[in-house]
């Protein structure tokens, strides 16, 4: 599981999960409870499909803690490689992305003066892939669903880095870097999110 940076705001860690808890976890998303995923939009959480197609799947909070205190754990673990002020985990987050789903470019921090402070707050953004294109991990395979980061830095000679989902595989970027998550062409793709974020910058804390 060792941390791999694609470009300096752009890490990979292989393996993070285990095929069985790949297994395990997109189970319970299969029997959970869903609903369309809505967009932030100056200030308010609303449903825009035009922009994000995809269901988030709801779970206590006794089910999510465990996973997102991996998560931060991993990430605290490599601190002195990500130079951020992050000290807690928002999330996480279960996704589905279904046949023709697909979520536009976008930022995962606060674009609007109304937006709420948890987004100006966010620093890393970390996402699970649970499965893949592969199916001979005894996991649904998808086609298509890559997630496509832009990077900013003007001496990198190609800005637009495609990450292909592996099952267990952690993705590692800075929230402020524009992203998104290419038009699945079939079957059914499976993610968790969580945001690494500063309290410093959201008077809330990990409370927000």
């Amino acid at each position: 599981m060792s941390l791999q940076f694609k470009t300096p705001n752009i890490a990979l860690a292989d393996s993070f999960l285990s095929h069985q808890e790949c297994r395990d976890l997109i189970q319970a998303m299969e029997t959970s409870p869903r609903e369309p995923a809505q967009i932030v939009r100056a200030g308010e959480s609303i449903l825009d499909e035009s922009l994000r197609f995809c269901f988030d799947h709801q779970f206590p909070d006794s089910f999510k803690r465990p996973i997102g205190a991996r998560m931060a754990a991993y990430f605290d673990d490599n601190r002195d490689k990500f130079g951020s002020d992050a000290d807690y985990i928002y999330g996480p987050y279960f996704m589905s992305y279904g046949k023709g789903s697909f979520f536009r470019a976008h930022r995962d921090v606060a674009n609007h003066k109304n937006d709420p402070a948890r987004l100006a707050a966010h620093r890393w953004s970390l996402l699970i892939y649970l499965n893949g294109r592969d199916p001979s991990a005894q996991l649904p395979a998808f086609e298509g669903g890559a997630l496509v980061i832009y990077e900013t830095d003007p001496k990198l000679r190609d800005r637009r880095v495609v990450i292909v989902p592996q099952p267990g595989m952690l993705v590692l970027f800075r929230s402020s870097l524009m992203h998104e998550v290419a038009l699945v062409l079939d079957g059914t793709r499976y993610a968790v999110a969580g945001w690494m974020s500063s309290s410093t910058s959201n008077p809330l804390g990990g409370h927000a």
